[in-house]
């Protein structure tokens, strides 16, 4: 798998954090917002959008922290 995020400043809340899990050819399978400062965990187990949007302009994430993150650890 492949890890990606990306921020967006939310008023009020502070930065909100898009992880994204994809395969090889970089479709996907799951998607997850985190909040740090509010502590909000939104998890998408299978997202309607399955192509990534300007994938140039995105951040390498470490799987592990995505996993952490998702609550498979």
């Amino acid at each position: 798998m492949i890890y990606f995020k990306t921020a967006q400043f939310i008023p009020g809340k502070g930065d909100a954090w898009t992880y994204y899990e994809c395969d090889e050819n970089q479709t996907i399978i799951r998607q997850l917002t985190h909040i740090p400062e509010t502590g909000d965990i939104d998890r998408i187990p299978d997202p309607i959008v399955k192509k990534l949007y300007r994938p140039d302009r995105l951040l390498a994430a470490e799987e592990q922290e995505f996993l952490k993150l998702w609550g498979d650890n």
